[in-house]
């Protein structure tokens, strides 16, 4: 394939002595096309090289009568270097919602669906950080024009931790932001209720339990997380660091929780554990002084604690984390949820692989969770 270089060289050269007379100011320019530096770097294809070269006078850029005069000061336009000539025509990048699962998993060959050709997700409404973000009032891209309902959080806008998860397993499956659905879930225990469901999967922090799975499916987990106690910081109960010490104080955790039932099963309190509806009723109970303790997953400890209660005009922080609970006390692992025997479990359950195993899954747990929290455990 190189020794065919010299001859192209010798042919350029012919041309320019053909191409000039006696009389000429100077020799005509090369068009880009036939420079040498092309020609060094270019290997000609099939083509080029069975085709007859033009003579000068068929080509307009090399007739001696329209040359520009030579002068001593150097072109403006520079000739392109070789990298240049090579990278003209750059080989597209592949498209960034490429399906990473097997061809029956991907986006438009899943069977199943609730809506074809689209991905319908579900969370609960309101959506606390760090596992949701976003503005309600911004509208994103996918989302219904006006808005859609979403309170303190939109999921739309693919922010926090859990709304993260939610499109990188959309993307394994070659979904794109503007072909994911969001629909609302208004009590948290109805999202693992028997029955059919409106979502293709589902995920509020729910833990993975044999009860629960006799009514819906689950994904391998994609989170573990710890249970911790919030509290004011004024109140008796913080510096507390023993299980049976916390069973002296008035605790209290949203309905069908896994945080309800390490009350119940693990702390056992003298006093019977109060129960919300929701974390947002729990915390309004805390400051109302009805609890001493909330229990939640550490994380949400964490966001409540810095960005729903702390005044930063005190000088003394307004809540405290108290402690949390070993993994040998409690340990959620956490999993999407499905309609029971649903047909996207397997699919979703190798998206959610694909996220783990190039490191994704990672990524978002460090964007997203607090890192670096000195939270004590409990003894």
């Amino acid at each position: 394939m190189f020794t065919r270089r010299p001859v192209t060289v010798v042919i350029l050269a012919m041309a320019l002595l053909a191409g000039c007379s006696p009389g000429a100011a100077g020799p005509t320019p090369l068009p880009p096309a036939a420079s040498a530096t092309a020609a060094a770097t270019e290997e000609p294809s099939p083509t080029d090289a069975s085709t007859e070269q033009p003579s000068p006078s068929e080509d307009p850029s090399e007739d001696p009568s329209e040359e520009p005069e030579r002068t001593d000061e150097p072109s403006e336009e520079p000739e392109p270097s070789p990298s240049e000539v090579a990278t003209q025509a750059p080989t597209p990048e592949p498209s960034p919602t490429a399906a990473a699962v097997s061809e029956q998993c991907q986006a438009a060959n899943l069977t199943g669906l609730k809506n074809a050709g689209r991905l319908t997700l579900s969370t609960d409404n309101p959506a606390y950080p760090p596992w949701w973000g976003g503005d309600p009032d911004t509208q994103y891209p996918g989302e219904p024009e006006g808005g859609s309902g979403w309170e303190l959080s939109d999921p739309y806008s693919g922010e926090g931790y859990e709304a993260a998860v939610a499109y990188a397993v959309a993307e394994a499956m070659g979904f794109t932001q503007e072909t994911v659905d969001w629909v609302q879930n208004v009590q948290f225990e109805l999202a693992f209720a028997p029955g059919e469901k409106p979502f293709d999967f589902h995920l509020a922090q729910i833990s993975i339990r044999p009860r629960r799975a006799e009514a819906v499916d689950f994904t391998e987990t994609y989170l573990d997380a710890n249970q911790a106690i919030l509290a004011l910081t004024p109140n008796p109960i913080v510096g507390t660091t023993s299980i049976e010490a916390l069973k002296d104080f008035r605790l209290g955790a949203a309905v069908g929780t896994t945080s309800f039932e390490l009350i119940e099963s693990v702390i056992a309190p003298n006093t019977e554990p109060s129960v919300f509806n929701n974390n947002s009723d729990a915390l309004q109970a805390l400051q109302n002084d009805q609890i001493d303790g909330l229990v939640v997953d550490a994380n949400t400890a964490i966001f409540m604690r810095d960005a729903q209660l702390e005044d930063f005009d005190t000088p003394d922080p307004e809540a405290t984390v108290v402690g949390q609970f070993a993994d040998s006390d409690q340990v959620d692992q956490v999993g999407l949820v499905l309609e029971l025997d649903s047909p996207l479990t397997e699919c979703v359950n190798e998206a959610l692989g694909v996220i783990k195993a190039n490191g994704t899954l990672d990524a978002i747990y460090d964007e997203w969770i607090s890192a670096g929290q000195e939270i004590p455990f409990f003894e």
